[in-house]
């Protein structure tokens, strides 16, 4: 499919990172269930960076279907990173997103796409089982409660890449899309209305997951800094409760008179530290001010063979 075809219906964005155990069989099946459903479709597949024969299997992939467009990053910049160039890439009037690990079976993709009836932009999948262990499962549950509580949505399953996008949702959050911004919840934030289907979620087949602990700790942190400035707001409310003590104790002080000693240099301390965590707080609000104003300008990655 060139540049010049017209915009197929359907466009599978799939981030990959050295899946060369399952590359083929996903192309394959994404390719049977969408011919079977009689869609006009493409898949945009980006390496992110890979260091096994991912590579080569994309390349063979693309030369042998049109409908298969590959992306290679010029290195690992991350699975979010990935996922989002995927869905700039995409033309389809529809964009659905998923792993490619195969635990988001393709054959499910019907079932996003049927969610998509005439006043819901997006469609996320909740997953039937999850196969994870116990502190993968506590971490993941963190970034869900996270994530509804900030963006605003209620649904059970944040997490996952198993979502399907109408094109104007993808144009419109990508304006708003910064490094470090979700995608999904981003839109969800713009205020597209999302529903949730339930969908089969199989065992990885090969390798494990990139999701650590450090991953998750770090998804939780671009959650929080990319949807509010609460945390600002209690530095300086922390700020201003350190401030009045010291300046309470410092005037106490005054009035009792008396050599300098440990009370006096508490009360300074604390007058030292009220001013430092406000000033800081009001810095940081201003630099969330232009950071708001600049987001979307940069993509966060780059592509080694951009299209033509």
């Amino acid at each position: 499919m060139s540049a010049d075809d017209p915009r197929p219906a359907v466009s599978v964005a799939v981030p990959l990172f050295n899946e060369e155990a399952t590359i083929d069989e996903l192309i394959e099946r994404v390719r049977r269930t969408l011919d079977e459903r009689g869609t006009s479709f493409e898949i945009v597949l980006v390496d992110d960076g890979s260091t096994d024969a991912t590579a080569e299997r994309l390349a063979r992939a693309a030369a042998a279907d049109g409908r298969v467009r590959v992306r290679t990053l010029s290195r690992n910049f991350g699975q979010a990173a990935a996922l989002c160039c995927g869905i700039f890439e995409s033309r389809g009037d529809v964009v659905v997103t998923l792993d490619g690990d195969l635990q988001n079976p393709p054959e499910e993709i019907p079932r996003l796409l049927d969610a998509l009836v005439p006043g819901v932009d997006v469609v996320t999948a909740r997953r039937l089982a999850r196969h994870e262990n116990a502190w993968r499962l506590a971490g993941s549950r963190a970034v869900h409660w996270m994530a509804r509580l900030l963006v605003g949505i209620d649904i059970e399953d944040f997490g996952g890449q198993f979502k399907a996008y109408r094109r104007e949702v993808v144009d419109a959050t990508r304006t708003a899309w910064a490094p470090g911004k979700p995608f999904f919840a981003l839109a969800a934030w713009l205020g597209f209305r999302v529903v949730e289907v339930p969908v089969r979620h199989d065992p990885r087949r090969a390798g494990s997951s990139r999701y650590n602990l450090l991953a998750l700790v770090r998804l939780n942190a671009d959650l929080i800094t990319s949807f509010t400035t609460l945390p600002l707001a209690a530095l300086a409310v922390l700020g201003a409760v350190f401030g009045a003590l010291g300046a309470i104790g410092s005037i106490a002080c005054l009035v009792a008179g008396g050599p300098f000693g440990f009370a006096e240099a508490l009360s300074l301390l604390l007058l030292g530290l009220g001013g430092t965590f406000f000033a800081t707080a009001a810095l940081g609000v201003y630099l969330a001010r232009v950071y708001r104003t600049v987001a979307g300008s940069p993509t966060g990655y780059v592509v080694r063979n951009p299209e033509r």
